[in-house]
């Protein structure tokens, strides 16, 4: 059996172009053929030309392309049916199937596009598409790929945008939406998929919305009007939604952007519900608060009404917070505005990459920049400085300070008990708190007895233990814990109870002096009355 498919293509007016595919015996057909043409009036009753033999036409593969010029002006004919005949080596000419209608008036006007490029075209009135209101769709196995709709909005006549759905049939856009896009993707819902679940439509619900790809994503928030948050796109991704206005959602699954200008970079099963929040990925993280960032596993700002750890009893949720929280279950929430929040179990480096087992925070020197040394640089509001850090050359741990004249260069506040402030002063010495007012409790004490056991106590001299400094001198703190009894944890000498030491010794010893002065002032007295008396002349 013989078949032919022919495509008109118009190259202005005559001569015209057929092109076709010939099959011979079932397969594609190879070699030299001959056509012979017939135009015939609309109803096929009647021939208006002569046939047209076109002798030798090579096919090739199937395919085949022939010029033909057939004597008449067509460019304002009526339709008309084409016969097609065809034979091979003198065959005789056989009839391929019924003639086929041939309208010249829409071939002449671009209707009929060459699949193998068009050539003269003027964009003006060359197109595909339609010149109505109606939509213009592309099918692939006789379902809806892709359709173009225009907007209802109009300017000057003309519509202001079109809509453009492409992927699944299902996909869609709600009401009067304009300006959508859905590049692609969605699937029917219930079951359609054969490996993934959560199947759905992409669906755009308000202005200028787009989905890219993915399944189940929506653009906009479904309420009923398209206007109130437009601009928001979804990626890609499955079950993720752009509800806020301008938000985005890049990818991952069940992610939800809620905020106006909010935004999720992927994950799983994140919130952004704060204006311009952002939950960088990971997964149930939850940003509340506006301009806050989330990031990890159940890092959350809170919002300022409800959710992601809510409320946070103002306006704009914990607005400015950045919580970053590892992978441990438990919820890492914040506790108010513009914080700088890191939970991080396996501890937190700065410049360094290896953190031990009882390293909650490292900071090292700069591998190429700057001094050795690891310096932390302290700024107050006015400017004024303090550093703290570690001689590369040393190891010793230093802290600099330029204080303004007669003020401390340290201090010391322990906070949640009453008591004052340990000093180093500007000149150097160290300063305890000892006001009355942070004391209680008091007891005499008694000097002698204090001074008995200093006088017990070992002094001695050493060395620190891996120390070149030379020797020091005083006693070990387990012989002063033994010997006075007071706070501390026999490793270690409070200065403070040295000093209350050395002062009540100081008085025992006073008043042991006392007593003796006023024994011997007693016996010296007596000793004068007695010369006295045996210097006194007799009678």
């Amino acid at each position: 059996s013989l078949a032919l498919f022919a495509a008109c293509h118009s190259l202005l007016a005559a001569p015209w172009t057929y092109r076709g595919t010939l099959n011979d015996g079932g397969k594609p057909a190879n070699g030299r053929y001959d056509l012979r043409l017939t135009l015939l009036n609309e109803s096929g009753t009647q021939a208006i030309i002569q046939p047209i033999s076109l002798f030798d036409v090579t096919v090739k593969d199937g395919g085949f392309s022939v010029n033909v010029d057939f004597g008449i002006e067509l460019s304002h004919a009526a339709a008309m049916k084409l016969k097609t005949e065809v034979q091979q080596g003198g065959s005789g000419f056989a009839s391929l199937g019924e003639p086929t209608r041939f309208d010249p008036k829409a071939a002449l006007a671009g209707v009929c596009w060459d699949t193998e490029g068009n050539a003269a075209t003027d964009p003006a009135i060359n197109f595909i598409g339609t010149t109505d209101a109606q939509p213009l769709v592309l099918r692939v196995q006789n379902q809806e790929v892709v359709r173009y709709e225009p907007s209802t909005q109009q300017f000057n006549g003309n519509p202001i945008t079109a809509n453009v759905i492409a992927g699944s049939e299902a996909n869609g856009i709600t009401g009067n939406t304009r300006g959508a896009t859905i590049a692609g993707g969605g699937v029917p819902s219930g079951d359609s998929d054969p490996d993934f679940t959560d199947e759905g439509r992409n669906n755009v619900t308000d202005h200028f919305g787009t989905v890219s790809g993915g399944f189940n994503n929506q653009a906009g928030d479904a309420n009923g009007t398209t206007a109130d948050r437009a601009f928001a796109t979804v990626s890609g991704g499955r079950k993720n939604g752009a509800r806020g206005e301008s938000s985005t959602v890049a990818g991952g699954q069940e992610n939800f952007a809620f905020g106006t200008g909010s935004s999720i970079g992927g994950g799983i099963g994140n919130d952004a519900i704060g204006a311009a929040a952002t939950a960088g990925g990971g997964r149930y993280n939850c940003a509340g608060g506006d301009h806050s960032w989330v990031g990890g596993s159940r890092a959350y700002t809170r919002a300022a009404l409800e959710g992601c750890g809510g409320p946070s009893g103002d306006a704009d949720g914990d607005n400015g917070t950045f919580v970053w929280a590892d992978s441990e279950e438990a919820i890492f929430v914040s506790t108010g505005p513009n914080q700088f929040l890191v939970r991080a179990d396996g501890g937190v480096a700065f410049n360094a990459n290896t953190v031990g087992s009882n390293d909650d925070l490292i900071i090292a020197a700069r591998a190429l920049t700057g001094n050795a040394n690891v310096d932390v640089k302290l700024t107050s509001r006015s400017g004024e400085t303090g550093v703290l850090g570690v001689s590369d050359s040393t190891g010793s741990t230093f802290l600099t300070t330029a204080p303004n004249t007669g003020e401390n260069r340290l201090n010391v506040t322990v906070v949640g008990v009453i008591g004052g402030i340990a000093s180093l002063s500007n000149g150097g010495t160290w300063t305890n708190a000892s006001s009355r007012s942070y004391k209680e409790n008091f007891s005499s004490v008694d000097g002698g007895d204090v001074l008995r056991r200093l006088i017990a106590l070992p002094i001695m001299t050493w060395d620190y233990k891996g120390s070149s400094e030379g020797l020091h001198m005083g006693p070990v703190a387990e012989d002063f814990k033994a010997s006075f009894g007071l706070a501390g944890d026999g490793k270690s000498i409070s200065t403070v109870d040295a000093d209350g030491i050395a002062l009540a010794a100081i008085q025992g010893l006073n008043q042991k002096l006392e007593t003796e002065n006023a024994a011997l002032r007693a016996r010296l007295e007596a000793l004068e009355r007695l010369m006295v008396m045996r210097a006194a002349p007799s009678r």
